[in-house]
């Protein structure tokens, strides 16, 4: 579940930077290439910390 809140509110910040940096630099706003962006962006957030789980070690 949590990594189903994170993909919607990478999907709603995704959009929130996508329309003001259209707007900032006078190019054209397209609803689902930003959605496509930012659920990409989510799904690396969710996958990262599995991938750089480190094992633990002992230092004795």
């Amino acid at each position: 579940m949590k990594n189903v809140i994170v993909i919607i509110w990478a999907l709603i910040l995704g959009q929130l930077l996508g329309y003001i940096g259209g707007a900032v630099t006078s190019l054209s706003y397209s609803v689902l290439t930003m959605a496509i962006i930012s659920v990409i962006f989510g799904v690396i957030v969710c996958v990262l910390p599995h991938v750089m789980k480190v094992g633990t070690t002992s230092s004795h």
